[in-house]
């Protein structure tokens, strides 16, 4: 079933601590550039745009652009959602 490729994809997203990093520090701030994110998770540029890059794919998050700055942020609500219910089933 695709839908079931698809979702699987997704936890792979998810199944990685760097990306999780990046997503608990885009729940914090909403908005953030690659420079922001980097500085927030302890990593290259290069390397936070790579994780993106990866995220972007896989729907964990959306870009906006303004003006040559890139800001990031969490693609929807269920990315947030997902994310608080592993964080609240794993700390019960």
């Amino acid at each position: 079933n695709d839908d079931l490729i698809v979702m699987s994809e997704f936890f792979k997203a998810l199944s990685d601590s760097t990306r999780l990093s990046i997503v608990h520090a885009l729940l914090i701030r909403k908005w953030l550039c690659v420079s922001d994110l980097a500085a927030l998770v302890e990593l290259s540029k290069s390397a936070v745009s790579h994780q993106l890059a990866y995220m972007r794919v896989n729907k964990l998050v959306r870009v906006k652009r303004e003006g040559r700055k890139v800001f990031y942020a969490l693609d929807d609500s269920h990315v947030e959602s997902v994310f608080a219910m592993a964080l609240s089933h794993i700390k019960e």
